[in-house]
Parts: C-alpha cells; sequence; structure tokens
C-alpha cells in the first residue's frame, strides 16, 4: 500500500512555501479580478470534478453575467472586453496515452452555458503543461490560473478551451521525473496531437505558463512550429547550465534543493484527487507510488554524482543541452510574449529568449523588479507602464488565436523595471525598441589596488589585494524521515544565507518565510570583501543590459571561485544590490564567436564550460578570468557611489564538488591591479535622457 505522506524537512517546506506563495500571489494580488470578484465557487466542485462551475461577480467588475453589455474596467486601461459565456465546466480527470507509453493526466475546461452544460466550440485552446501536480491546481478556479494549469475563468469565459496536463513523471502522470528529459519531452507534442483530435478544438492553440509551465511551452512550440500559433512564457529559462543550475560552472546547490524538493513535494500529493476520482485509484496510486520510488531510481543518484562531480552533470554536453530550451529555439514560429523579472532564477535567459525570437517571430519582453514568485506581486495588478497581466495574456491570445484587432501593436517592444529609477511601489518602468538598448554604450571601470574604482586605467604597479578560500558548504542528503521525500540540505559557510543571492536561488521562498535587512542591504555581507568604489555620481548614471568582470587573477591553489557583484552605495552606507555573477577559475575558457561584443568591447562572455576546455590555475600564474554579471537595469542616483564587490565564494548560488574542492581548498586568490594586469569591469551605459 503507498504512503500518503506529508513533508517533515526544512527542504519540503520551503517547496511547499513556493507554491503557497505563487498561489496566494495569484489569488491575492488580481488588481480588479480578485477571486471574490471572479469566481464564487460552486462548493460541488471541489466535492466532485464532475460538477460545473458556476460564477457570480459584483457589480464592480462589470461581469454579473453574459448579458451584461457594459465593457469591464481596468485599473490602467488595459484591454478587456466583457465575457462571452456565463460560465465553466471542468470535465473530470481524464487519462491519454503517450507515444514513450506512460498514460498523462489531462483536465480540460470549457466555456459554459447557463446551464452549466458545454457551450458549442470549436473553441481556440490554450495548453499548460506542468510538473507541480494539477489535481493541486484544479482545486480550485481562479483568475491567473491559465499561469499554472489551473481553471481560469477569466480566459475560459472570454471564449477559450483550457488544457491542463501533467507532464510524464509529475502529479498523476505515469513514469518517474527526470528534469525535463526526453521522455518527458516526448509527451509535449502528444498532447498537441490529442488535441487536434477533440471535437470542442478549432485548431488554434496557445502554450501558456509560468516557470516550468513557460519551459515545457517553449519546448512544445519547438515540437509542433505549425500548430502552436501562440506562446505567452512568464519567467522562463532558456540555458539551464549557464543560467540557472551551473551558473559560473558551478554547482547550483541551493536551487537544485528548492527545485528537486517541490517536484518531488507535488509530484506525490495525491490523496485529495484519488478521493475525488474513486473510479481513477488505481492509476493514480500507481503513479504516485512510481513517483515515490524515483528518490531512490533517480533523485539520489544524480545528487550523489553531481556532488562527486560526475562529467554528466558537471559539463556542459548532452544531458544540459537536452534541457535547455534556447538550444533550438529557432524552431519557433508563433508570437511569443515573454516576461521576467531582474532577480529571478531566469534572470539572464529572460532577454536572451527574447533576443533570439524577435528578428523571426512578433515578440515582447516586459522584466518586472524582484525575484521568482515576487515577479507575480508586480505581474497580476499592473503598474503605471504595464498592464495587468491577465489582461495581456487575453490581449494577446486574442490577437493570435482569435484574429481580433485588440491593439498588441501598442505594446513596447522592451519594458523594464529601472531599480532606482522611481520611489513607489511598482513605479519606474522605461521602454524602449530593443535589447540590450539601443542607446547602450560599453563603459569600462577600472578597480586599484586602493580600493577607488574609475575609468582611468592603472599607469604603475599598485596593491595587489588578496582574499582567502572560506570553508565549504556543509551537506546532507537523502529520504526523510518517512522514506517518501528526497531531502537536499547545505548549511552555507560563507555568510550568503543571508544574502540577496538566497531569496533568488530559493525562488523567492525565503523571502516570504522571512525578510532580514541582509536580503536588501549587503554591507555587512560585503564587509569581509574586496570592494571597489567611485566617487560619488556628479549626476544620475543608468546602466542597462549584460555586465562583465574582467579580472586578473592568481591563485595558491589550483583552482578558485571568484564572485562578483554590483551595488550601488547611499552616503549613509547603505549597500543596495543591483546583480551579480561568478566564475570558476577553470572554467574560464571562452567561446568568443558566442560571446557578445558591443562597439568592440567584449561585455558579455560565453563560456565552453566542457571538460575538454578546463583549465587548472599553476599556482602563481595570473589569468584572466572573464566573469559572466546577469543582465539588470538600474540608476545609480546622484550622489550616490558605484560599488564592484569581490570575494572568494558566494554558496547561495555555487558550491563546489568535491573533486573541485580539493583543487581549491586553503586557496588565497588575488586580484592584480596594474598597468600589465587592469582588472576592469565593463557596463553598458544608457543616457538617462532615455528613461521615459
Amino acid at each position: 500500500m503507498i504512503k500518503l505522506l506529508n513533508p517533515n524537512r526544512r527542504a519540503s517546506r520551503i517547496g511547499m512555501l513556493v507554491v503557497v506563495g505563487v498561489l496566494i500571489n495569484i489569488s491575492g494580488c488580481g488588481g480588479s479580478h480578485s477571486v471574490a470578484e471572479e469566481s464564487a465557487v460552486n462548493i460541488r466542485t471541489i466535492e466532485s470534478q464532475t460538477e460545473d462551475v458556476g460564477f457570480t461577480e459584483s457589480p464592480s467588475t462589470g461581469e454579473a453575467g453574459a448579458t451584461d453589455s457594459a465593457p469591464e474596467e481596468a485599473p490602467s486601461g488595459a484591454y478587456t472586453r466583457i465575457p462571452d459565456y456565463p460560465r465553466i465546466k471542468t470535465a473530470p480527470l481524464q487519462y491519454i496515452d503517450s507515444t514513450s507509453g506512460h498514460r498523462m493526466g489531462v483536465r480540460v475546461t470549457l466555456p459554459a452555458n447557463e446551464d452549466g452544460t458545454p457551450a458549442e466550440g470549436p473553441f481556440p485552446v490554450i495548453l499548460i503543461q506542468s510538473a507541480y501536480n494539477i489535481g493541486l491546481m484544479s482545486l480550485m478556479p481562479l483568475p491567473g490560473g491559465v499561469l499554472l494549469g489551473a481553471p481560469d475563468p477569466f480566459m475560459v469565459r472570454r471564449g477559450y478551451a483550457m488544457v491542463a496536463v501533467d507532464v510524464i513523471g509529475g502529479g498523476t502522470s505515469e513514469g518517474g521525473w527526470e528534469m525535463l528529459g526526453e521522455e518527458e519531452q516526448s509527451g509535449y507534442g502528444d498532447v498537441v496531437d490529442w488535441i487536434q483530435q477533440q471535437a470542442w478544438a478549432n485548431g488554434d492553440i496557445g502554450v501558456a505558463g509560468a516557470s516550468y509551465m513557460a519551459i515545457t511551452s517553449l519546448f512544445t512550440a519547438q515540437q509542433r512550429p505549425d500548430d502552436i500559433k501562440a506562446i505567452f512564457a512568464s519567467v522562463p529559462m532558456g540555458d539551464p547550465l549557464r543560467g540557472t543550475v551551473g551558473t559560473g560552472g558551478i554547482l547550483n546547490g541551493v536551487f537544485m534543493s528548492t527545485w528537486m524538493t517541490l517536484t518531488h513535494l507535488t509530484s506525490t500529493q495525491n490523496l485529495i484527487t484519488m478521493l475525488l476520482h474513486p473510479e481513477l485509484m488505481d492509476i493514480i496510486m500507481g503513479s504516485t507510488q512510481r513517483h515515490v520510488d524515483q528518490v531512490d531510481h533517480y533523485y539520489l543518484p544524480v545528487i550523489e554524482k553531481a556532488i562527486n562531480g560526475d562529467p554528466v552533470f558537471s559539463y556542459d554536453g548532452e544531458f544540459w543541452r537536452v534541457r535547455s530550451p534556447i538550444e533550438n529555439i529557432d524552431r519557433i514560429q508563433a508570437p511569443t510574449f515573454i516576461m521576467g523579472a531582474l532577480d529571478d532564477i531566469f534572470q539572464r535567459d529572460e532577454p536572451l529568449i527574447y533576443e533570439a525570437l524577435k528578428d523571426r517571430v512578433d515578440a515582447r519582453l516586459m522584466i518586472f523588479n524582484g525575484d521568482h514568485i515576487g515577479h507575480f506581486m508586480q505581474a497580476l495588478p499592473g503598474t503605471e507602464k504595464t498592464d495587468p497581466i491577465l489582461n495581456l495574456v487575453l490581449q494577446w491570445f486574442d490577437k493570435h488565436l482569435k484574429g481580433m484587432d485588440s491593439g498588441t501593436e501598442r505594446i513596447p517592444a522592451v519594458t523594464q523595471y529601472v531599480k532606482g529609477y522611481k520611489n513607489g511601489n511598482w513605479q519606474g518602468f522605461a521602454s524602449t525598441t530593443d535589447w540590450p538598448h539601443p542607446a547602450a554604450e560599453p563603459d569600462r571601470w577600472y578597480l586599484h589596488g586602493d580600493g577607488s574604482l574609475n575609468q582611468q586605467a592603472p599607469f604603475d604597479q599598485e596593491t595587489t589585494r588578496v582574499m582567502t578560500q572560506p570553508e565549504f558548504a556543509g551537506y546532507d542528503y537523502g529520504k526523510s524521515a518517512d522514506g517518501g521525500f528526497v531531502h537536499l540540505d547545505f548549511t552555507l559557510n560563507d555568510g550568503t544565507r543571508c544574502s540577496p543571492s538566497y531569496v533568488q536561488w530559493t525562488l523567492g521562498s525565503a523571502g516570504i518565510a522571512r525578510s532580514p535587512k541582509c536580503f536588501r542591504d549587503t554591507a555587512q555581507l560585503e564587509r569581509e570583501a574586496l570592494n571597489y568604489e567611485t566617487e560619488a555620481m556628479t549626476e544620475a548614471y543608468y546602466i542597462n543590459g549584460p555586465i562583465q568582470a574582467d579580472l586578473f587573477v592568481s591563485s595558491t591553489a589550483r583552482d578558485a571561485v571568484v564572485s562578483v557583484r554590483i551595488d550601488e552605495v547611499t552616503p549613509q552606507g547603505r549597500v543596495i544590490p543591483l546583480s551579480n555573477g561568478l566564475l570558476l577559475a577553470s572554467a574560464r575558457a571562452l567561446d568568443e564567436s558566442r560571446s557578445r561584443y558591443l562597439y568592440g568591447e567584449m561585455v558579455q562572455p560565453y563560456h565552453y564550460f566542457t571538460q575538454s576546455t578546463e583549465q587548472l590555475l599553476v599556482p602563481g600564474e595570473v589569468v584572466k578570468m572573464h566573469v559572466e554579471v546577469f543582465p539588470t537595469s538600474a540608476l545609480i542616483r546622484k550622489g550616490n557611489k558605484l560599488r564592484v564587490s569581490i570575494s572568494p565564494s558566494n554558496q547561495a548560488q555555487g558550491i563546489l564538488n568535491l573533486p573541485r574542492r580539493e583543487l581549491a581548498r586553503d586557496g588565497v586568490t588575488s586580484i592584480h591591479n596594474s598597468a600589465e594586469y587592469p582588472s576592469s569591469v565593463v557596463l553598458l551605459s544608457v543616457p538617462v535622457s532615455e528613461l521615459n
């Protein structure tokens, strides 16, 4: 008999916080489309998914029923229209076959008439494929569910069918989860083929989702470019190795702990779904048991191999290429809307996905402030420069799935939050025509031995500053006490558990659980770092785009980590984090053909991260490291200083595997500053007049 389990480890609680946080944000921050206003749910729906769902809106929403002809009001004058149908109907959970032999759980939600019967179609379809259990997501319809796989009354009542699917290895579906592997991906196209055979589908399919669901959307559009007519991808991944899991060539253990816990936790929580579907008890129970068994079959072996430096996980290769949506991004033919966040786990990738698509398809990029979960806090209610996310989803799909004149051409090509630009919640966006910003120019700032930072290159020998490798992170992994959950816990020993990086790589869940000052002010964290500062700015300085640190480094060890943070420092000493990056010295080899140049300056390096290009240090020998600092948009305000902070570790973002620890152990790393070795940082500056 399968054990139905509750998480009892810290990492599992973090995973649950992520799920709860997203649901809270979506249900509670919907601007004029709150759950109370748009989804008064018939309680029978929770008791039995075979029942229809009714909605009774308050008059303030302009949605009292199908006979209400008044247009709905949105706070920012956003695009909207009255619903076409008074109700929605969510069909019971059903299973479809995949070409891999696994059955996949599917939930279909259709527009419904006043009596609850499905309306006569066919309809354009919005497809969402999730690793986070559609059974959990389908318990209560909610506006915004279109990004998560929950029945979304806002979209469905406006004439869309919604299809939510558990990917192979997730939720109610059969198989074992293997991190976006080939078997899972084979099911994406199978679902599209199934939809095209349904009487309620008119052949026009859009894909949508946030996070994992955004990733599956991109992969699906690559597999079936002739079928997918539109994409709305919120916080998607592009290159997992460089952007998320192996940033700087180092294992991102904090992220992996959070993500693997989240996927395994949600894939095993099927008790309610079993009770609601007793006729499917056997298949759901069998799927759940397979997910539990996956701890031994997949999770623990992967963790052990990664910690012990298995080349498959330590270096770029087929494993990571298969899981990189940006690898075959040129197969996408559909208009694509990309949403991101400045401190998202996919901070690096979101603008790169847009850039890869912009010249071939109708594309938009909208970057908000905040982290992975916090992105929704801004995206849902709208800002002074952006419309609420639900209105944008409707506007995008109305144009590209229904052929309506929804005015998408008025949405700027690129809209970005600019840190430090304006005070007040959700104020501070600027729009432009491209990314990187078309007015951007590279500025090189030199690091000096006295800790100063200016645009004058060293002309003589200066003080060489040194830093020592800190104690390595501790780790513990295995099964939970009851044997049903994976746990992977890291003890960070370099102070970065209290840092913006820790919030970022826990998907923002750390910021939900607690919010100490060090998540927003890194003065304490950088007390022991090598800090380089400009004089107070005589005028505001606007940076926008990727950042590159070109550092001349030597070490007493065979390997070393260099972490670079970019900050704004106030006259009072507050250190406001802007962005950061890190690089393993042995992974410093560059693919110059894929690196970014602007006006002859390399401004965004592309590292091979392959085993064949690995270059260990020779103790005492100076080498040049091109450290990629993830892109941002920020204003260094007049009177404040620009800081570059360098340290030998950022365990919240990257943890050395066991072989690399031995190579870096007790290392003393030097940062050189001289005419021969002019360490510097390249920022893309934009005239302040470009802020609009």
